[in-house]
């Protein structure tokens, strides 16, 4: 990568092995983005503006947002792969800065649209294709694109929803931390404060499906994404995703890609290829 060209540019969007040894990035106030990528599993450690301790732990295929005064250490690996992307709320509008101020700090989600930003900043990196100012775009894209799909401020409704953006979203996060239990409706019904019942008429007059259809759609989406992972077993990759057997992993799967788990893993290789 070219190096930047004044002492705070650039440096927002950095690969975690580089970032992990010039710690520069931590500088910068704010939060920052963990993306581990492969098999790394990264620790994050630090305290909330209230004193409160906290400790997480990050793995593919999830990210998390935490203040970039974290302290960061790898488990197992002494060559950390993915990447360490400093948010900026400054570069958003106003009513975007206020959602942002609204993201969850010290949790993991799993999201697809910041895997494929990190599989194109490393397609990029690995080619010498990215400068300072390019690292530095891709850094303000994702900081937009968190503020908006994490940070909905309270009581901004979706038009012609029934759900505010605020209620949808803490039903998406929570789905996507607990997307390897078992998740029932009753659970994502005390989240917004209703009864089982409303909920699942609400919800499904909202978003088109209901809540259990939407649940093993996203376990199928996470389980795409882990298929991309070539050191991530099948039997792993079931069991994350929160199916209770390989044989409705395979079954379910099937159903809703068109292809089992095994084919998806091997045209995603031969297209890689």
């Amino acid at each position: 990568m070219n190096q930047a060209t004044t002492p705070d540019h650039g440096l927002r969007c950095q690969p975690m092995n580089v970032a992990f040894t010039d710690r520069r990035v931590s500088l910068l106030p704010g939060f920052q983005l963990i993306v581990p990528t492969g098999p790394t599993v990264v620790r994050a450690v630090g305290c909330d503006d209230r004193g409160k301790s906290h400790a997480i732990l990050i793995c593919t295929p999830f990210s998390a947002v935490i203040p970039t005064r974290a302290t960061l250490a790898t488990i197992a690996a002494s060559d950390p792969s993915g990447w360490v992307i400093a948010l900026k709320s400054d570069v958003l509008g106003q009513v975007s800065q206020e959602a942002f101020r609204a993201v969850p700090i010290w949790s993991t989600s799993w999201d697809p649209f910041l895997r494929e930003a990190v599989d194109t900043l490393g397609a990029l990196h690995d080619a010498d294709l990215i400068d300072a100012a390019c690292a530095d775009a891709f850094a303000d894209v994702i900081s937009v694109h968190i503020a908006l799909r994490y940070g909905h401020c309270a009581g901004a409704a979706e038009p012609d929803t029934l759900f505010t953006r605020q209620m949808l979203t803490r039903i998406q996060v929570f789905v996507h931390e607990h997307i390897a239990e078992n998740i029932l409706v009753d659970q994502l019904a005390v989240l917004v404060h209703m009864s089982a019942s409303n909920f699942a008429h609400v919800f499904k007059a909202t978003t088109g499906s209901p809540p259990h259809l939407y649940v093993t759609l996203e376990r199928v989406k996470f389980a795409r994404t882990m298929l991309c992972e070539e050191t991530i077993p099948l039997v792993e990759v079931g069991a994350r995703a929160g199916f209770q057997t390989q044989q409705h992993f395979t079954a379910v799967f099937h159903r809703h890609a068109g292809v089992t788990p095994r084919a998806f893993r091997l045209a995603h290789r031969n297209v890689g290829s």
